[in-house]
Formats: structure tokens, sequence, C-alpha cells
């Protein structure tokens, strides 16, 4: 799956293939462009044990693992990043529900490039300017649609830290990589209840959605096991909407 499906998803989407059962991720957006998201994770202990691991086994060596621990995802970190960024966490709560731990968070944001900073620097590795923004598409529509944005650098500790990871050595023994397999064969398993959902509402009626999935206004796209190899190819979402009655400055292209 891409790393980047909706402005609240990056490395959202790469806990779904690895092992996350459970992510649930509704971005609403406003007629001025602000909006809400509200997201739902859950995993099982094991599974985030697997992930850790995996990790640790990575030593920085792909961007395949670079995404937070489950238990790293902090409420306050993502209040810091978004202050300057017009975004408010307006809940954020962990729990224990069974054998799965779950995260439920939402987050006010005043524009998409607000939400993809945030989304980049709390839940992605903090390199990346990958986003979402709303577009003019002539003929008084507008689309939402992927774009890079131009974010500041992250801070030069953090730069470092990520530089002395990317410089450990490229190879891995085969102890190493045979344990990666065998943590990958447990987490496979996981997938059998594997239940992703997202939707992006848009605030005009939709011309046009490369979405499996629309109503009214709402774009959606569901994965599960059985359909998460097709489901990667259409991981880029275009909604073309009216732009009627909205006041929405569109971005530059």
């Amino acid at each position: 799956m891409r790393k980047f499906l909706v402005p609240a998803l990056l490395a959202l989407s790469v806990f779904s293939l690895s092992g996350c059962v459970f992510m649930h991720v509704d971005t609403d957006i406003a007629a001025d462009g602000s909006g809400t998201m509200k997201a739902t994770i859950a995993m099982s202990e094991t599974v985030q044990q697997c992930i850790l691991e995996l990790k640790e086994l990575d030593a920085g060596k792909s961007d395949d693992m670079d995404f937070p621990a489950f238990d790293e995802i902090d409420g306050s970190r993502m209040s810091e990043a978004g202050k300057d960024w017009g975004v408010k966490v307006t809940r954020f709560e962990k729990k224990m529900e069974g054998e799965r731990e779950t995260l439920e968070f939402e987050l006010a944001f005043e524009n998409l490039e607000g939400l993809s900073y945030v989304m980049n620097r709390t839940l992605g590795d903090g390199q990346d300017s990958e986003g979402m923004a709303i577009f003019d598409a002539g003929d008084g529509n507008l689309v939402l649609r992927n774009t890079t944005y131009d974010f500041p650098p992250v801070p030069a500790d953090e730069k470092e830290e990520k530089a002395a990871e990317d410089d450990a050595p490229a190879q891995m023994d085969p102890e190493k990589m045979g344990r990666q397999m065998e943590i990958m064969g447990k987490m496979m398993s996981a997938l059998a209840e594997l239940d992703v959902r997202f939707r992006i509402t848009v605030p005009g009626d939709i011309v046009s959605s490369n979405a499996p999935e629309t109503d009214g206004r709402t774009s959606t796209w569901s994965i599960n096991s059985s359909n998460m190899m097709a489901a990667e190819a259409n991981m880029d979402p275009e909604i073309v909407f009216s732009g009627k009655g909205l006041k929405i400055e569109p971005r530059k292209e």
C-alpha cells in the first residue's frame, strides 16, 4: 500500500501491511478548506512486538520501516507539531480492548497543508513532503489529489540521527534475514482479520472519483485480505467536485 492515501494517512497505511487488524480514517473537508480527521487504529500486542523487532533488525537500512512504533505515537507531539500549522488535537486516547490496543484520535485542521505537515512529522519519518491539496479543475470544479509541499527541513538533531541510520552497513547476516522472514510470517497471519477503511468527504457535489465506492459527497476505499493487492494499484485519490458556493483557495500548480 502507498504511504499516502488521504491527507490524514501518511504512514498510517503502512500499519495495514504490517499486520494492523483495524484502521478506519475519516477526513471531512468543509466549504472553506478546513476540516476534521478522525482515526481509529487497533493491533494486537503480538503484532506490535513483531513491528518493534523488525525495526531493530532493519536498523535504518530501508524506508520500509520508517514509521513510529504504536507506542511512539504521541498526542503531545501531534499538538506541538500542529500549533504553528493550524492543526489541533481534539481527542487522543489509547486503550486496551481485549487483546488489542486501540488508538483513537481526532484532529481539526485549517487546511490540508497543515494536516499533511503534522502527519509527516508525527506518523511518518519526517523526511517526506507529500500530502493532499485542492486544485482548480476548470469549469467551476475543484480536484482533491496528491501533491508535494515545501515543508521546512527536520531539526538538525533529528536529521543527524536519520543520517547515522542511513549510513549503517547495507548487508544483513543470514540469521537476521531468517528471523525477519519468521516475523513476517507471523504478521501475515493477522491479515486474515484486516479491516482498513478510508473515507474522504468533500464540500461539493462529486463530479468524478477514483474511489471504489462513492455515496453522495463521500469517497470510500475499503481494504481487506482478499483485495489488498488489487487495491494498491488505485490508492492515490483523485476526486473532482463542484466548487459552487465554496470559499476554497486552490493550490497553484
